[in-house]
């Protein structure tokens, strides 16, 4: 396996785990990659990431060896997700359940404010399970990968396509839902898990949302530092 960042050393893992030799190479003098860490007049400081998502990929990726993830790592919920501060002086909280997000959202943007957020992350949901049903789980080499060609022109195939918006950008779709500029302005730092722009990600990317509200986000106990010497 060539480099031994995150993705190396959860492949070298799983290929570990179903029997296979496996030498990973990379050119630092540590594993982890970006989880990098820097340690400085008694102080840690992480060089990358900070929070994790979706703990039941490392779930199921110690599972393959025989591990438990929760004998491996301390995972800390976070609540509130993000606390946003916006020019005008306003802070808003995210919250990871749905009923006081949206009663939160009523009393800072006013009352419909909830039920656009609401429909929102009804949207992003319908967007996980296509990602999780086409690309998520798969090996993708290209877009052939990603479709049965036998299926490509089933009716709801075009549906799942219609609703990938793939006219539209994260930023023009989280405002086609939310009205409220500092909301909208909060959501679309969805995409800085893929360090792009709202304004430039595709509307795919909006099910991240639903992504981080159903697992919620998480603190390594040791910093994202531990995932990976815990890999």
């Amino acid at each position: 396996v060539v480099g031994g960042g995150l993705a190396g050393l959860a492949s070298a893992c799983v290929l570990g785990a179903r029997g296979y030799d496996v030498v990973l190479f990379d050119k630092n003098p540590w594993l982890g990659g970006k989880a990098a860490v820097l340690s400085e007049g008694g102080w840690r400081f992480d060089m990358g990431p900070t929070i994790l998502l979706m703990p039941s990929v490392l779930a199921r990726i110690f599972a393959e060896a025989g591990r438990d993830l929760k004998d491996e790592l301390d995972l800390i919920p976070l609540d509130p997700q993000w606390r946003s501060f916006f020019d005008d002086g306003t802070v808003l909280d995210l919250h990871a359940d749905r009923a006081r997000m949206a009663e939160a959202l009523d009393a800072f943007a006013g009352p419909e404010a909830g039920g656009q957020y609401g429909k929102f992350l009804d949207y992003s949901e319908r967007l996980d399970d296509i990602s999780k049903r086409f690309y998520f789980w798969k090996s993708i080499g290209s877009v052939r990968d990603m479709f049965d060609p036998s299926a490509t022109f089933n009716v709801a195939m075009l549906g799942d396509l219609l609703k990938m918006r793939p006219w539209s950008t994260v930023g023009r779709t989280v405002r086609s839902f939310v009205k409220d500029a500092r909301v909208a302005q909060m959501l679309d730092h969805f995409t800085q898990y893929v360090g792009s722009s709202p304004d430039l990600s595709p509307a795919i990317l909006c099910g991240i949302a639903h992504m981080q509200t159903g697992e919620g986000v998480w603190y390594p106990r040791g910093g994202t530092r531990a995932v990976a010497e815990a890999l």
